[in-house]
């Protein structure tokens, strides 16, 4: 009985340390532009360039978290143009990149939502929400690691002459809207180091 306890619990031992062994840390990695999903939002959220700022704030997510050596997006933006890519990168491309900027993990994903719930208030207040789903690609065998989801709420309201974009037919501010894709990217992110690197302390 003892001896079938000790066998247990190595191969419990060994399945943990192959998963946190799954991402070693200060990999480097590069973060492609997010997609925003067809039916996500009114064309206008492609006037606030949400793709390119929530990559950004990946970035800077990642960046804080000091798991990962994230590769400048214009040195990724260089090797796509040498590649000649438009839209999603396959894996045979991923590698490709991985080889040309020396990365061994791409992070990709998509603005999956931005909607808005009206809120009768005494000042009209809107709650704006966004949702964002991240993907972790091994570049060599185009697999995919881990994926996480991040939510973001921002709420806006008009205090002046402020930038305004629509969704649907509510009038909301473009600060609201990149205040939760911004949230919705740095819990994505979180998600994703928790997963794959546990709690930070």
């Amino acid at each position: 009985m003892k001896t079938l306890f000790v066998i247990c619990a190595t191969i419990l031992l060994t399945f943990a340390h192959v998963d946190a062994a799954l991402i070693d840390k200060d990999a480097p990695v590069a973060v492609t532009d997010m997609g925003v999903h067809k039916g996500t939002s009114e064309p206008d959220i492609n006037l606030l360039n949400a793709e390119t700022a929530s990559s950004e704030y990946v970035i800077q997510r990642l960046v804080s978290t000091n798991n990962f050596a994230v590769k400048d997006r214009t040195l990724l933006h260089e090797a796509l143009q040498k590649l000649n890519v438009l839209g999603l990168i396959d894996p045979d491309t991923a590698k490709k990149i991985g080889e040309i900027l020396g990365v061994k993990y791409l992070i990709y994903g998509n603005v999956t939502d931005v909607s808005v719930a009206v809120e009768k208030m005494v000042v009209h207040v809107d709650t704006v929400k966004a949702h964002i789903v991240l993907r972790i690609m091994d570049v060599e065998t185009g697999k995919i690691l881990m994926a996480s989801k991040g939510e973001g709420i921002s709420e806006s309201s008009f205090v002046g002459d402020e930038d305004f974009i629509f969704i649907g037919t509510v009038k909301v501010t473009q600060t609201a809207v990149h205040n939760a894709l911004q949230k919705a990217a740095f819990q994505a992110v979180d998600v994703l180091n928790e997963r794959l690197f546990g709690k930070s302390k």
